[in-house]
């Protein structure tokens, strides 16, 4: 298996994306967990907890975090049955893992899918240590 580096412009891409997901989250959903699990051990939940969603379109923007700690949860996906993920990133732990589905390229893989409101997002997520991390993301969005 050969594995290449990331290439600067790609990062840069998921970092901006990253934080463009989290600064458009303004409005959490107070009644609702969000699930965050890194190779099969769940998160603290008191860090992602309300997830912030916004719907423009077929675009959903998930944001959840601490800035305290550094940790939270960033993606972008187009509505659709089933939904697609353009792109995630998870800070957690002292890792940082990202998926990338776009144009500029493509790092590591996501499936999602819908049950009313509520997304679940699995896969798995290049890390900065250029590892494979498998991930379950749930949120709700209304």
């Amino acid at each position: 298996m050969r594995i290449r580096r990331l290439p600067a412009r790609v990062a840069t891409v998921v970092a901006i994306g990253a934080v463009a997901a989290l600064a458009a989250c303004t409005s959490p959903n107070i009644d609702s967990s969000t699930v965050v699990e890194i190779d099969g051990r769940a998160e603290s939940a008191a860090e992602f907890v309300n997830a912030g969603c916004q719907r423009v379109g077929d675009t959903i923007t998930v944001g959840s975090g601490s800035v305290q700690t550094a940790q939270g949860v960033g993606a972008v996906l187009a509505d659709g049955n089933p939904p697609t993920v353009n792109s995630l990133f998870i800070a957690t732990g002292g890792n940082a893992m990202t998926v990338l589905n776009t144009p500029v390229g493509k790092v590591g893989s996501a499936t999602a899918s819908r049950a009313g409101n509520r997304y679940t997002v699995t896969g798995e997520a290049r890390a900065a240590n250029l590892s494979m991390k498998k991930f379950r993301l749930e949120f709700t969005c209304s």
